[in-house]
């Protein structure tokens, strides 16, 4: 009898560190989300989905950031991508940033990405490049 409730309490151990596990692991805290994707580019996050940045897929599961965190728009056409971020979530502060596809955005040299640019900067830009619309836009972090 006493081999018995031995058994019974080693299983029920078992049992529960491996529902223990379960929870842990389904609920979210290793998430991430791609809300947006152009190519090689996307929005992207990771265990927090507020903290959504530009980034570049390098390839072999490998990502380089564009924009940090907290991109809550981007538009894009054949040669321009265009991002508004509210740095580290401060929603008095809008940046603007443009990237130019046909430069390689691993090499920061290389100029691929414009910014942090206030409105004003971005407006003579807009009308100078011929910038794409923004056409997603993450109402939550907006």
């Amino acid at each position: 009898m006493v081999d018995m409730l031995r058994f019974s309490t080693a299983r029920a151990r078992r049992g529960a560190t491996l529902l223990l596990c379960l929870a842990l692991g389904s609920c979210g805290l290793f998430d991430s989300g791609t809300p947006w994707r152009d190519g090689r580019y996307a929005l992207l996050w990771i265990d927090l989905p507020d903290d959504v940045g530009l980034d570049y897929d390098v390839g072999s599961g490998g990502w380089t950031t564009l924009v940090d965190v907290r991109v809550f728009a981007v538009g894009s056409d054949a040669r321009y991508i265009v991002a508004k971020q509210h740095p580290k979530g401060d929603r008095s502060i809008t940046n603007y940033f443009i990237i130019d596809k046909r430069l390689d955005p691993n090499r920061p040299a290389s100029g691929a990405v414009m910014g942090p640019l206030t409105a004003r900067e971005f407006e003579v830009k807009q009308r100078d490049l011929q910038l794409p619309p923004f056409t997603k836009v993450l109402a939550s972090l907006e």
